[in-house]
């Protein structure tokens, strides 16, 4: 039987323990350089960021800042929030929104590159392919809800590369949650929304509103396909 039939089968011991494995070196990837750079990546950050620094320049540092964030402890959430401080809601959310989205790519490439290599050695090849079926299933929801958490965010992309999703669905869901959670930014500063209002902001645009899109998309789709 194909094993991408039976993605709901029970893990044995072993495959779990290639899992665990897998995940502490995808985690372990993203957390050391925390651990090692942290303060001096902020400060590089702040520093790029200054005021008296051209709008270009400020846009194109956002970019490649979010773009870095993939693998570098680069602070996205104080980034985000400058960007649109700085260039505006509408000129920081479109900067926002390009960082954000290179960033995810980048996150798939190298997952896809390098991560099925690995993931094959660590959990086997059958593995791989049964998450490769529960990525396609549940993906979805798992690359929305993980954008606007640090780690996570960047954990996700790497796992739908390396479980070989498509690149068209990735880039669909990775781009709609960016750009909700780059509007979201833009209102919370435009607007000076505070407390819950500003905590809602992001589930709001980065995860319920391109939920809904994804939704109503797969309906049309079944839809016409009947």
């Amino acid at each position: 039987m194909d094993p991408r039939d039976t993605p709901d089968e029970p893990l044995e011991p072993a495959q779990r323990r290639g899992w665990l494995a897998l995940g502490v070196f995808v985690l372990g990837l993203i957390l050391i350089p925390f651990v090692l750079w942290e303060e001096q990546l902020s400060a590089v950050s702040r520093a790029w960021l200054q005021t008296e620094s051209s709008t270009s320049w400020v846009f194109m540092a956002v970019v490649v800042l979010l773009v870095a964030d993939v693998l570098l402890p680069v602070p996205s959430s104080f980034i985000s929030a400058a960007a649109v401080g700085l260039l505006g809601a509408a000129q920081g959310a479109i900067a926002v929104w390009i960082g954000m989205s290179l960033s995810a790519w980048a996150g798939y490439a190298l997952g896809r590159a390098g991560g099925v290599t690995v993931a094959t050695r660590m959990v086997g090849e059958r593995e791989l392919q049964r998450a490769g079926t529960l990525m396609e299933r549940y993906g979805d929801w798992v690359l929305l809800l993980c954008r606007g958490i640090p780690v996570l965010a960047e954990a996700s992309t790497l796992l739908a590369g390396t479980a070989r999703s498509s690149a068209l669905r990735f880039g669909a869901v990775t781009a709609l949650g960016n750009l909700g959670l780059a509007l979201a930014y833009a209102a919370t500063t435009a607007l000076d929304l505070q407390g819950s209002a500003a905590l809602l902001a992001p589930f709001v645009f980065g995860v319920a509103v391109p939920g809904a899109l994804i939704v109503a998309l797969r309906v049309v789709v079944r839809r016409r396909a009947v």
